[in-house]
């Protein structure tokens, strides 16, 4: 009988579980988990701080106890691996203990990056991302202690946290390094928008500064110093500066960039190593090379490609586009592909809400960014990935139905359709 194990078991390490399984194989399956908790979406911690949804609604897939009788697995629980070797392919826990196995997959997903600001205590600062976070920052802002917030970092994780904060009625200071909120995927046109609504809806804004230097007061509050020479004082600070691939006990053998690369199968260049989500770096459809797409979508299509690998049935996944679907204190950000490829930028619409600007090279879209237009995104979506996974498409009939009734400019209309035919 073959022996597989699963580090991490977020998204993608519950999708290569189920897939595996339905492959009918009955291999040995130990999971590794640093937590007791059931899978859960990272995505959804912010809108369980807002109140928007019950705790029990970050878990999807039910219970540990659930999960392991349904797919018949072992679930190693607070169980850290300290090393994985390639050759032979072994792990290593953190008391000590050394198993063999036929295949291994890394699903650690990805860390916060905990920056620290001036000589403020832990005790003052959070993060974003685990559940353990979520609970954390969610008691402090039930107590009443947080009156007014700091949030180091404009992107999706950022502006979720404001808010949250926002929704309570807790005043707000955003800051980041970059010139604009959304650095990596907003044109200077849709950040200024985005900028300028946070502003109206009392969003103390803050760009092109870093907090160097920060204390506790007299009254114990946070004191921060930017680098412009302005100043802030608030009850908490939540750093959501971006996020570092857990792979630090990986073979150093397994070839990586920023996150560890794999092919269209999840495979890494160790033979019987394979990782998905957010600690991989997968396939851009766009450019053909190897880019790292945190999503959660995308962590359980890596999963279930990399759990029917591992067991023998190889269904390559075609890859993913960067893309960002961000609500936020009423307001609608999207953007789909890489606002720094080649190409020229049209302004396509800039009507008071609205604004859309695309970037397209030879008749193809390589960005766009709209405002206001949450319901287009999906056909918009289908449309580009559609073209880049498949070259030559049509259009199905929903598809065009969507796109000649949605009041998108006849430009880009054009070019999407163009895309596909």
């Amino acid at each position: 009988m073959e022996r597989f194990a699963i580090i991490g078991f977020g998204a993608a390490g519950y999708a290569a579980l189920k897939a595996i399984r339905e492959c009918g194989s009955d291999a040995q399956i130990d999971i590794y988990s640093d937590h007791d908790y059931a899978p859960y979406n990272p995505m959804l911690t912010t809108y369980y701080i807002k109140g928007a949804i019950p705790y029990e609604a970050m878990f999807p897939f039910g219970s540990l106890e659930d999960i392991a009788a349904k797919y018949d697995c072992a679930i190693y629980k607070n169980t850290e691996v300290e090393d994985l070797k390639a050759s032979p392919l072994s792990i290593t826990t953190g008391d000590g203990e050394a198993r063999c196995y036929d295949k291994v997959l890394i699903a650690t997903g990805a860390a916060p990056v905990l920056l620290p600001v001036g000589d403020i205590p832990a005790e003052k600062l959070y993060t974003m991302r685990t559940v353990d976070d979520a609970r954390r920052l969610k008691e402090a802002f039930d107590s009443g202690a947080i009156r007014k917030i700091l949030v180091i970092g404009a992107s999706w994780v950022g502006i979720k946290v404001v808010e949250a904060a926002w929704a309570r009625g807790i005043e707000c200071v955003m800051a980041d390094m970059a010139e604009q909120i959304f650095a990596t995927s907003a044109f200077e046109g849709a950040s200024i928008k985005c900028e300028e609504y946070l502003a109206e809806e009392g969003i103390d804004s803050r760009f092109g500064v870093k907090a160097t230097g920060g204390r506790i007061g007299e009254n114990g509050r946070c004191q921060v110093i930017f680098s412009d020479g302005s100043e802030t004082e608030v009850d908490a600070i939540a750093v959501c500066v971006g996020i570092r691939p857990a792979a630090s006990f990986a073979d150093s053998t397994i070839a990586r960039d920023k996150a560890i690369i794999v092919d269209n199968n999840m495979k890494t260049s160790a033979e019987g190593v394979y990782a998905a989500g957010d600690v991989a770096e997968g396939i851009d459809m766009m450019t053909g090379r190897t880019r790292h797409i945190g999503l959660w979508a995308n962590s359980a299509t890596q999963g279930r490609c990399a759990g029917l690998a591992m067991a023998g049935r190889e269904e390559p996944t075609e890859g993913n586009i960067l893309h960002n679907i961000t609500h936020f204190l009423n307001y609608n950000f999207i953007s789909f592909g890489d606002k720094d490829a080649e190409g020229e930028r049209r302004v396509l619409v800039d009507e008071g809400s609205r604004y859309i600007e695309i970037l397209h090279r030879d008749g193809k879209l390589y960005c766009i960014n709209m405002l206001g237009d949450y319901e287009l995104s999906g056909a918009v979506k289908n449309c580009i990935i559609k073209y880049f996974s498949k070259g030559t498409a049509e259009l199905n009939e929903l598809e065009l139905g969507v796109i000649a009734k949605s009041g998108l400019p006849n430009e880009l209309i054009r070019i999407l359709g163009g895309m596909v035919k």
